[in-house]
């Protein structure tokens, strides 16, 4: 077929680019090349702790109980671009302070005051170290937290209180509650240059964000006008996606010819499996796709640097240094600034991607994209080689999301809500009760009013 549209030409390259981004994110993953988590898990006091006698002029026994202290730190080579130098000396830096002994994980552990127990494994993949965790286990919480956790923006505590006076010829000690609070007391782990990345990234982000969102309302529009097409669109566009390629448009105007032709069109070849397109819904997709992949580029390290914009935006916005999860020993009360998360509950990481991911609803919903990254690795229940089984189940599930809504805003507006996402608490709090008869409140859940989190 001849293209007549020399600008379509250009946008077609664009879009073979836009293409690839999206679809090699896709195939991937969306880590970052460093992940650094700590993990918090909290014991009651032991039966076996001495008490002293009336007769002791002692301080009273420490009723915090234990905390198992546990980081780990992942290193993914694999996502090293080819000839970046900066980030191949950044992890080869990094793996050795984690080896020798000097990683701030490193300092952070040996500020701890003789552990009752602790350890150390590490794994690699050739002669590439892919892993290291650390753990310790401690009394007196309370000090040895704000010891562990000195020399960052966070201050934590931890108090504990009995809920009922405890009898004389108690054999066990009464019900406690257990407050473990984190107050931010402001600053920041990035650099000034670092700053200064952020703030060009999330001016050019929020424009991105903003382009993609009018892109995806004007689909939307149409799709609500013409709502025999949504199955169609939709199956195109997860295909597009991913890399399939789009049938050519045949938007422009063929030239005026000098005499009209009786000569019937020939039909339009549909290859196997494709969706059958209109012209303009041809157009509407390929705009979608071409807006979307510079998101995603949040997840690549630049060709002249050793971070993602991702990592550097958490650098700059959050006072955590890893991403934090508590498992209490006992039901939760009160979150604020918690989500609950498998066995614990976790303080999510304050990063621009996950700040896009609250634009979800507020202007236009459901977004593909999120719903593509959420829903890759899954067969919604076809067989592994079933591709269209697959693509038919996915447009289904999208279209369970709820209501289309198409209201997108604007660059401003959107990076408005980004900051405001991104900007911490003042004070994360997890409450809970340890010790009580039955271990559990209402079954084993909280109310469902104290396990709001609040962010």
């Amino acid at each position: 077929m001849t293209v007549l549209d020399h600008g379509r030409s250009r946008r077609y390259g664009a879009l073979t680019r836009a293409l690839a981004v999206v679809a090699a994110i896709l195939a991937g993953c969306t880590d970052d090349p460093v992940a650094e988590t700590l993990h918090l898990e909290f014991f009651p006091p032991s039966a076996d702790d001495p008490e002293p006698s009336e007769d002791d002029v002692v301080d009273l026994p420490d009723t915090g109980g234990y905390v198992k202290v546990e980081a780990e730190v992942s290193i993914r080579r694999h996502k090293v671009p080819d000839g970046n130098a900066l980030i191949e000396r950044r992890l080869n830096d990094r793996t050795e302070a984690l080896m020798n002994g000097y990683d701030a994980w490193h300092l952070r552990f040996d500020r701890l005051y003789e552990p009752l127990a602790d350890g150390a494994e590490w794994e690699r993949a050739g002669r590439e170290l892919t892993s290291y965790r650390r753990w310790a286990l401690v009394g007196n919480p309370d000090a040895e937290l704000q010891e562990f956790f000195a020399n960052t923006p966070i201050r934590p505590s931890l108090a504990v209180w009995d809920n009922e006076r405890r009898m004389p010829d108690q054999q066990r000690p009464p019900p406690q509650t257990v407050s473990l609070e984190f107050v931010f007391d402001g600053g920041t782990q990035a650099t000034p240059g670092e700053s200064d990345t952020v703030e060009r990234g999330l001016r050019g982000f929020a424009a991105d964000a903003a382009r993609y969102q009018r892109r995806v309302a004007a689909l939307w529009r149409y799709m609500d006008e013409n709502p025999g097409r949504r199955f169609e669109c939709l199956r195109a566009l997860f295909g597009a996606a991913r890399g399939d390629d789009l049938p050519e448009s045949r938007l422009v105007t063929p030239p005026r010819e000098l005499a009209p032709s009786t000569t019937p069109p020939p039909p339009v070849e549909q290859p196997p499996g494709q969706p059958v397109l209109r012209d303009h819904e041809i157009e509407l997709i390929e705009r979608i796709v071409d807006a979307g992949a510079p998101l995603l580029e949040i997840f690549e390290v630049p060709d002249d640097d050793a971070f993602t914009l991702r990592e550097l935006s958490r650098r700059v916005f959050d006072p955590f240094p890893a991403v934090i999860t508590a498992v209490p020993d006992g039901p939760v009360v009160e979150a604020v600034g918690f989500a609950e998360s498998g066995d614990g509950w976790t303080i999510p990481s304050l990063d621009l991607w996950r700040a896009y991911r609250t634009l979800d609803g507020r202007f236009v919903s459901p977004d593909p994209l999120l719903f593509l990254l959420d829903t890759d690795s899954d067969d919604f229940g076809c067989d592994e080689q079933d591709d269209a089984c697959k693509d038919r189940e996915r447009v289904f599930a999208f279209l369970e999301r709820g209501a289309f809504v198409a209201r997108p805003g604007s660059s401003n507006l959107v990076r408005q809500v980004l900051e405001t996402e991104l900007r911490p608490l003042d004070v994360y709090r997890l409450v809970w009760v340890r010790g009580a008869p039955d271990e559990s409140v209402d079954g084993g859940e909280a109310p469902e009013s104290d396990r709001e989190t609040a962010r």
